[in-house]
């Protein structure tokens, strides 16, 4: 059987070679009559250029005409109808063209020209060939080829591997076989071309979608996946291999159902026809990155590097422009899967949103509970969210955070007491510094309704305030923050930030063992106390002139806002009444980090200090070490040294020369000071005078005596 050449591409060389091949044959007296192999040549998907290579095949110009074209057009077989088209009157331009190159080449060397072309052995033009596994693709794989002749992209290939690793897999079904190849140039295609980028093309955009697809389905399955991998078609192909090869397992099933999380975002246009839906769409019916007053659609946090114009919450677009770059993390699997999952069960409208409201909560209190790598728990999570999805039992639920799952199942006792506080509930949870859980919240079933409401609504208004106030305002009501004790009897605590909000999102997050929350008791006593009228000042004024107010670090951090200034909201705070306290850059002690001396800044500040007075590089924050260490403020003209100590401060690196310690001298005799010591009254250990103004008047002192 002779085969049959398809070419892939090159139409308009293909035209021209043939045109050659009629032109110099018209010179070739020998070949009037005479069929050639050349004649074959047709074009399949046009009638009329087909009907006119039939024709050019026929005909014997005469070459005397300056062109070939007024000869061919003047002959009866010359259809009219040939002249309206383009193909044609394009043809007729190379002919005219090739007999103007022609018209003075000697007859000789154009028989040279006509044996070069026509040589079997050694032909002019060569063709590469691509053998084709089956004939039956021979119809589509034109459509199926870049245009213009240029290599293949990754996801060409790739593509072409994938159907082949599908076609020879007999576990397959081959109406999923037929679906995909169908589907994946026509309607798919169309799917992910409204999402194509500056390239205008889809490959990476249906790339990332597809391993998304291959990654969820291989960690369902529990095989090795490198999410890091920055290679998308490498790890693609190796997935797919995993998935779909001859030794996978599942392969009809991880097929049928990458079929059809391509299908859920389709839509039926016409009886068995299908166009894709409106995404963006569907997806502004579930959430929304505002703040609202309204509890449907959704609010969904962690989507900061989202573009908001072009992404807004259209997970879909997220994924297609995202997944595998460090702006899609796990948790967007998560919630995307929920979705997915939810419209391949074709679940009801009514039935997403309280489904989609529990996965977003279970999601943000585990946010250091989503692992992939070494630690993976994605098998275990993917399997939550199909249970969440399907509305189990939360007690099934066991990858999330378990303090939420229990916290869960509070939510859903107190609203069975008060359905009317669903709205006031689930507006709650959409709070910024909250994102579904409200661990910090009493959720006593017999607490009063009102009681509840009044709460909520106090929240939200004590959030819109300076969160330095709020913290200064939680420690009147005794509030210790999230502890966690280190050496010597030394405390790291979480108290909250004065201006970031994250460090409040991680104090108010569900931990293990935290039940109730540590801070629980002294918001809603804030909360109770803001309710009757009384503001953030008024209630930190009251705690500060209060008689029976222990001077401890908790009194000095309310009166003097500068020991609230730090970034990260965290202090080490010393044993004791806490007379050495250090306000940290971030969640830890980092050795490589510097501090603030919160008791040292306070003083510097009374004493209304200036740069040029101080001796410490970088001051304020410049202290580094763990918390525990020595730190103090150093006077730049005479080189003291002024630390906090339990019993009060402590002066070291006196001056020896005559007139600088003449002048300290007498000041130390006006302060009372005893071997370097000024001590600060106390009973018990505690302040009962103000270590702050006392420690102000004497470095006044110190630096109005030139020290």
């Amino acid at each position: 059987k002779v085969p049959t050449l398809y070419p892939l591409d090159g139409q308009q060389r293909l035209s021209t070679l043939f045109l050659l091949h009629c032109y110099l044959a018209w010179n070739i007296p020998e070949t009037e009559g005479v069929s050639q192999p050349w004649h074959a040549f047709s074009y399949a998907t046009r009638p009329g250029a087909r009907a006119f290579c039939q024709f050019l095949t026929k005909c014997r110009p005469d070459m005397a005409p300056s062109t070939v074209s007024e000869w061919l057009q003047d002959q009866a077989d010359y259809l009219p109808t040939w002249k309206h088209d383009p193909t044609i009157q394009g043809m007729l331009v190379m002919l005219d063209a090739l007999h103007q190159r022609y018209s003075a080449v000697p007859p000789e060397k154009r028989r040279t020209h006509w044996e070069r072309l026509i040589d079997p052995a050694h032909p002019a033009i060569r063709f590469h060939l691509l053998p084709i596994r089956n004939s039956s693709e021979n119809n589509t794989l034109y459509v199926k080829m870049n245009s213009r002749g240029r290599p293949l992209t990754e996801f060409e290939n790739f593509k072409a591997d994938l159907e082949a690793l599908m076609r020879e897999n007999p576990a397959i079904a081959d109406e999923n076989k037929r679906h995909f190849s169908d589907r994946i140039d026509t309607v798919w295609a169309d799917l992910f071309w409204n999402y194509r980028g500056n390239n205008h093309l889809i490959d990476e955009e249906i790339m990332r979608y597809l391993r998304f697809l291959a990654e969820v389905r291989a960690w369902q399955q529990k095989l090795q996946v490198n999410h890091l991998s920055p290679n998308d078609a490498q790890e693609l192909a190796r997935l797919a291999q995993s998935l779909l090869g001859p030794n996978a397992e599942h392969t009809g099933a991880s097929a049928d159902w990458m079929c059809r999380a391509l299908d859920v975002w389709l839509e039926e246009a016409a009886p068995g026809q299908h166009k894709p839906r409106h995404v963006r769409a569907l997806f502004e019916q579930w959430f929304t990155r505002a703040s609202t007053t309204a509890t449907e659609p959704l609010r969904i946090f962690n989507f900061r590097d989202f573009d908001e114009c072009e992404i807004g919450v259209d997970m879909f677009r997220a994924c297609c422009n995202l997944y595998g770059t460090r702006s899609w993390r796990l948790a967007h699997t998560l919630l995307l899967y929920g979705v997915l999952h939810g419209l391949m069960a074709q679940l009801p409208s009514e039935s997403f949103a309280p489904r989609l409201r529990l996965l977003r909560n279970l999601i943000e209190a585990s946010q250091d509970d989503i692992r992939a790598g070494e630690r993976n728990n994605m098998p275990e999570l993917l399997k939550d969210v199909e249970l969440i999805m399907s509305d189990g039992p939360l007690a099934d639920i066991k990858a999330f955070n378990q303090v939420q799952v229990i916290h869960e199942a509070a939510k859903r006792e107190f609203l069975k007491a008060h359905p009317s506080l669903q709205g006031t509930l689930h507006h709650l949870e959409d709070h910024e510094l909250l994102r579904g859980g409200l661990t910090v919240f009493d959720l006593n079933p017999a607490q009063h309704a009102n009681t509840f409401a009044q709460r909520a609504a106090q929240f939200s208004a004590l959030f819109a305030q300076s969160y330095s106030q709020v913290t200064g305002a939680l420690l009147t009501q005794n509030h210790e923050g999230r502890n966690v004790k280190r050496n010597a009897g030394y405390r790291l605590a979480y108290l909250g930030a004065p201006k970031q909000s994250e460090p409040w999102q991680n104090l108010f997050r569900a931990r293990r063992g935290e039940a109730p929350h540590p801070s629980s008791a002294a918001l809603m006593a804030l909360l109770d106390a803001l309710a009757t009228g009384k503001t953030l000042p008024a209630v930190m004024t009251e705690f500060i002139e209060a008689s029976d107010t222990p001077k401890d670090w908790r009194y000095y951090m309310v009166k003097y806002p500068e020991t609230r200034t730090g970034d990260s909201g965290n202090h080490v705070i010393g044993p004791g009444a806490g007379y050495v306290m250090v306000m940290l850059k971030g969640d830890s002690c980092d050795y490589r980090s510097y501090h603030y001396d919160s008791y040292l800044l306070a003083l510097a500040q009374e004493a209304d200090m200036t740069l040029d007075q101080i001796g410490n590089e970088r001051w304020p924050r410049c202290f580094t070490g763990d918390g525990t260490g020595e730190r103090h403020l150093e006077l730049k003209r005479s080189g003291i040294k002024i630390q906090c100590v339990d019993a009060g401060w402590m002066l070291s690196d006196l001056p020896i020369q005559d007139i600088q310690c003449n002048a300290f001298n007498l000041v130390a005799s006006q302060h009372a000071l005893q071997n370097g010591l000024c001590a600060v009254p106390q009973v018990n250990g505690i302040d009962t005078a103000d270590r702050i103004t006392i420690g102000a008047a004497l470095l006044r002192d110190l630096l109005a005596a030139g020290l």
